[in-house]
């Protein structure tokens, strides 16, 4: 065999070889979250910047990045929450364009408030907001909600913009330990935030910053600058679920979600929880 034959009988086999690695398929998901469809709910919308509110607002005039309330969500004819906005911040919205993704209102559910509930099936709404630390590194979310389960798995989350990477998002995990079924992703994996009891509503106060996470529930303290590590996230912030990666729809009613595009003091946070919690009838206990 002739030296030639035999030089170009190895650049053969290593051509051959590098045209396998590059058809190869990409590495299986992690097997840590509950994989979603393939088909995402919906297309990336351009972020909208916060709005100052105006004077005499019940809370925190500065920085408000979205806020929605159940008692201004307004259904079709079946109910069915397609959009969801508030004329306060007229720019941001929630919305599912196809009818299986839209939750339901539902009347006088939480102290006499409506409130936006999830089937923890298919629900899920999309805002054009971006709590990514790209595009906001630091950044408070209030919520009052309740779950119909406290069953830690399957994964469910009340919000989110998880890529797959454990970002920002907040929600039903059995990773949590130490009995806490409600978690956070910090980049890092699940840290748990408290236990959540079925059909008890909540208040809750989440910061971020760059490098980690504060939490309030009820005005009590839960987790204290927990170091976090979020890289880059989906460009949206998903309610009633974690966005088109992981899906883990919730599974229970929403009344109120607020988000400021900074950390609030101490004295703007109570405001906020004290607002919430006289409002849907929680005890606010510090």
């Amino acid at each position: 065999m002739s030296h030639k034959f035999v030089v170009l009988s190895v650049c053969l086999l290593a051509v051959i070889a590098c045209k396998k690695k590059e058809e190869a398929p990409p590495p299986a998901a992690e097997t840590t979250q509950t994989q979603a469809a393939a088909t995402p709910t919906a297309s990336p919308m351009t972020p909208q910047p916060a709005v100052n509110l105006p004077a005499g607002t019940p809370i925190p005039t500065n920085g408000v990045a979205l806020w929605l309330v159940a008692d201004d969500a307004r259904p079709g004819a079946d109910g069915k929450l397609a959009t969801w906005s508030n004329a306060s911040v007229a720019a941001v919205t929630a919305s599912a364009h196809k009818p299986e993704l839209q939750p339901v209102v539902v009347g006088n559910a939480l102290n006499g408030h409506a409130a936006v509930r999830f089937d923890g099936a298919d629900n899920m709404l999309v805002t054009n907001v971006d709590i990514s630390p790209a595009r906001m590194p630091e950044a408070t979310v209030f919520a009052v909600f309740n779950s119909k389960t406290d069953a830690a798995n399957p994964l469910r989350k009340l919000y989110g913009d998880d890529n797959g990477g454990y970002d920002r998002a907040a929600g039903l995990d059995g990773r949590g330990g130490e009995g806490k079924n409600y978690t956070v992703f910090t980049g890092n994996g699940v840290s748990g935030y408290f236990a959540l009891k079925a059909n008890e509503t909540c208040v809750t106060a989440d910061q971020f910053t760059k490098g980690d996470f504060s939490a309030w529930v009820n005005g009590n303290p839960a987790l204290t600058k927990v170091p976090a590590a979020w890289g880059e996230a989906l460009p949206n912030l998903y309610i009633g679920g974690t966005g088109t990666s992981f899906h883990e729809r919730w599974q229970g009613d929403l009344a109120e979600i607020i988000v400021y595009d900074r950390v609030l003091t101490d004295q703007e946070r109570m405001q906020v929880e004290d607002y919430l919690g006289k409002k849907y009838g929680v005890a606010i206990t510090r």
